[in-house]
């Protein structure tokens, strides 16, 4: 059903005035339309609106009049989605006036973002005032003894703190031990280096830190595993595309004879195989068993998985495949 020229007028701050004019009758059995605040349902006993009104005025009632009669007090619109709207609108004012307030310091004359020396200073030395009142005196006693980071008190042959702290993305801390002196290349003992840590965990922004700062992208751990087989191990695609910008050895061999490309084919990893094949991978190495990564794919079975990596391995590297 159509409704033609209907006229619609809106008054604040008051804001309910409605009025709607059809110059058609329309047969409407109800008519529900909503305002910011509250939603109403009108229904007609005829089924016929000719003209309608709707006044909300600042009383607690309001009525409805047409020229057939006077309705009831529209719903109040409890429950609806929009009888908050009101708590949102004083929230937007107290906003403003935070805003407003934020302000005070620039129209103190104070410039942006310069903090009081003297004041962060003064806080540091309460903080530490502080944790000293905490301590008792063997704590007391092995701060004094420690000026600054005690590598032999704090090391294991197991935890490292270069590689705990590349695992806990702690970059900062880690800056701080290299600038003391410490080996960035220092291995725990599995012969893993921070890079192979941060690697194994995923540390994207710790991998590109530690090659920044030095790191040996060659090293092999206790089993001749070298931060290659691991960001393969772990499918990071990224990190094997990072390496090999290092100039890394994308045919190095483990005490096994397994090579990246063997890990990539049996973690059935597509990306990673192209890319390593694209970047030279030798595809006729073999392991000491004698398995080559086609034969590593191949003894998974016969699924599309297999299939799809002996294609890989078969016709690439080829130029400009895709």
């Amino acid at each position: 059903m159509a409704v033609s020229s209907w006229s619609t007028t809106l008054t604040f701050p008051s804001f309910h005035h409605l009025q709607f004019s059809p110059i058609v009758s329309t047969q409407l059995k109800t008519l529900r339309f909503r305002t910011r605040f509250r939603g109403f349902n009108l229904g007609c006993s005829n089924g016929t609106f000719s003209r309608l009104s709707v006044v909300n005025s600042s009383s607690s009632t309001a009525s409805l009049n047409t020229h057939q009669g006077n309705w009831e007090d529209p719903d109040d619109g409890s429950g609806s989605e929009y009888e908050d709207d009101d708590d949102d609108v004083d929230y937007v004012k107290e906003e403003d006036e935070d805003e407003e307030n934020d302000g005070s310091d620039f129209q103190q004359g104070n410039p942006v973002g310069v903090v009081d020396n003297h004041t962060a200073n003064q806080y540091e030395e309460d903080f530490v005032k502080e944790v000293e009142q905490l301590l008792d005196p063997e704590e007391k006693a092995i701060l004094q003894q420690n000026a600054s980071a005690n590598l032999r008190k704090i090391s294991t042959a197991k935890w490292k703190p270069l590689q705990t702290l590349a695992l806990s993305l702690q970059i900062h801390s880690m800056d701080k031990l290299l600038e003391d002196g410490l080996n960035i290349d220092g291995v725990d003992k599995d012969g893993h280096t921070a890079l192979h840590k941060a690697i194994i965990g995923k540390k994207e922004a710790v991998i590109s830190h530690l090659l920044r700062k030095g790191a040996n992208p060659h090293v092999k751990d206790e089993d001749g595993a070298t931060p290659l087989h691991y960001a393969v191990h772990v499918g990071s695609l990224q990190t094997v595309k990072l390496l090999l910008k290092y100039n890394v050895d994308v045919n190095v061999a483990d005490r096994d004879g397994w090579t990246p490309l063997h890990i990539a084919v049996q973690s059935r990893n597509r990306d990673i195989t192209k890319v390593l094949l694209v970047s030279g991978a030798d595809k006729t190495r073999k392991n000491k068993d004698g398995k080559t990564a086609l034969d590593i794919s191949l003894c998974y079975g016969k699924d599309f998985k297999s299939y799809d990596l002996a294609k890989l391995l078969k016709i690439l590297p080829v130029e400009n495949y895709i």
